[in-house]
């Protein structure tokens, strides 16, 4: 037996591997998490069916121009944090959409474009 398994053994300590299953130790079985006795916790919406004004950082292509669509469908005003003057130009032509310049990794560009936001969403990688 290996030397170190052996003090551990001897001194009642337990011995796990990382390759053995997590509910069983030295052929123990575990006992698992209590049963739940509260609901799961749910993600709330603002104050109604949905946020009246949301911040989506990386709102001009892929997934981003896609949540902007989905929410501007929803009935929710943009906050679009974009990089360059033509993403401004194109975002800022769909109403409901406010689409600000700027870097996110700069905290007072994103700090002003979420002004008076209800959530945030990025789609930065």
């Amino acid at each position: 037996m290996n030397p170190i398994k052996l003090v551990l053994a001897a001194s009642g300590l337990a011995v796990a591997s990382a390759f053995a299953p997590t509910a069983f130790v030295n052929g123990a079985a575990r006992p698992g998490p209590p049963p739940r006795t509260t609901p799961p916790p749910r993600m709330v919406q603002g104050q109604g069916d949905s946020y009246s004004r949301v911040f989506v950082a990386g709102a001009s292509r892929g997934v981003g121009r896609l949540v902007v669509d989905r929410l501007l469908s929803a009935g929710s005003e943009v906050a679009a944090l974009v990089r360059s003057d033509e993403a401004v130009g194109e975002l800022s032509a769909l109403d409901g959409v406010t689409a600000i310049r700027g870097d996110a990794m700069d905290y007072k560009a994103v700090e002003g474009a979420m002004d008076g936001c209800d959530a945030a969403i990025t789609t930065l990688g």
